[in-house]
């Protein structure tokens, strides 16, 4: 008949350790699964906008998207303004098949935006970009949000 085989101390302190690990790393993963979870049914990109940035701009972006035509042209926040916003890529990704433009950092803003006119173009108003004297008379403005709205063509 086999012994039992006893456990040492060193055995059992390791595995100890291993479960505070898992633990602390059960606890750390809550949150993000959290999140992750209440976003299931969604499509990747609207998920992954909620999860990375939240929902206030996964909302602003859905509402983008409904507002802006395919074959529309939107124009973002000069990235040195606002990094999220102006990020030419990720927006370019996220409102794919629409074309992305912007005003580059230190270019003449107002003339810049002034320059942006067409049937087809858009502005995103994000913050204080783009000040409303810049702003074409051609476009009008729909509030989203206190400091977010999007410029259309009247």
């Amino acid at each position: 008949m086999r012994q039992a085989r006893r456990l040492r101390t060193p055995d059992f302190i390791l595995i100890c350790l291993i479960g505070v690990q898992l633990a602390s790393l059960a606890a750390a993963l809550e949150p993000l699964v959290a999140r992750v979870a209440v976003h299931q049914g969604a499509s990747a990109k609207d998920r992954g906008a909620r999860i990375a940035f939240g929902d206030q701009f996964g909302d602003f972006i859905q509402y983008v998207d409904a507002e802006v035509p395919p074959d529309g042209r939107v124009v973002v926040p000069p990235r040195d303004i606002d990094s999220t916003y102006g990020d030419v890529g990720l927006m370019q990704y996220l409102l794919f098949p629409r074309e992305i433009a912007n005003c580059p950092a230190g270019a003449d803003l107002p003339g810049c935006v002034q320059s942006m006119v067409g049937q087809r173009t858009y502005i995103l108003r994000v913050g204080d970009f783009p000040a409303p004297e810049d702003v074409p008379v051609s476009k009008a403005y729909s509030p989203f949000a206190v400091t977010l709205g999007l410029y259309r063509p009247r």
